[in-house]
């Protein structure tokens, strides 16, 4: 009897260590923008390592492509969940853990700068992954991806942005003539587009 009881008890030990040795995982329940979340536990992430355009630019309103952004990181997270990965700085002047973000083996942090929805920022000491996030972005700004089309040369006399999604398009795209009259916003130019906060058109590139 003695030994079973003594069996038991190593058997509940080793199970315990095997249960803290396993990676908890969080369930992000709500967006805040392209680069910061919020746990299940109220908890508030912002992502180490990249930068994505502001929503409210000091209420001045949203960066370039900023909404997208968001898509993007809804896509990616929303509900779903998700590993973080620490390294030296656990938290910002502002309380949020700062870290690394993983849905099952998709490292977040590190697609949003390939899909050209943020921009490598790191900073000592925390830079485990600055290589890599340089080799993203390097490649994003080389296709004109995301934010990097910001860069680009006017190609158009003038482009019609829809007041309802933020999007504009060049004059010959088949989207922009499916724009009601009442959302209709003409710009002169990418950069006027550009500044109000209207992101490129994913189907015509404009």
């Amino acid at each position: 009897m003695y030994r079973i009881v003594v069996m038991t008890l190593i058997c509940l030990a080793l199970w315990s260590s095997l249960c803290e040795g396993k990676e908890k995982e969080f369930l992000v329940t709500k967006v805040i923008d392209g680069c910061t979340v919020v746990l299940e536990n109220g908890d508030i992430v912002r992502y180490l390592g990249i930068s994505a355009p502001q929503l409210k630019k000091s209420e001045g309103g949203p960066q370039f492509y900023a909404r997208e952004a968001v898509r993007q990181n809804k896509r990616l997270v929303l509900l779903k969940k998700v590993r973080l990965e620490f390294d030296v700085d656990r938290k910002d002047a502002e309380g949020r853990l700062l870290a690394y973000v993983y849905v099952k083996t998709l490292f977040v942090n590190a697609e949003l700068v390939r899909l050209g929805c943020a921009r490598a920022d790191t900073h000592p000491p925390d830079t485990r992954h600055k290589d890599l996030f340089m080799e993203y972005q390097k490649e994003a700004a080389g296709r004109y991806a995301g934010l990097w089309q910001e860069a680009k040369h006017e190609t158009e006399p003038y482009y019609v942005g829809n007041k309802r999604s933020h999007v504009f398009h060049r004059p010959s795209c088949p989207l922009s003539d499916r724009v009601p009259e009442k959302s209709r916003i003409i710009f002169r130019s990418r950069i006027d587009a550009i500044d109000v906060g209207y992101a490129p058109c994913s189907k015509c590139r404009p």
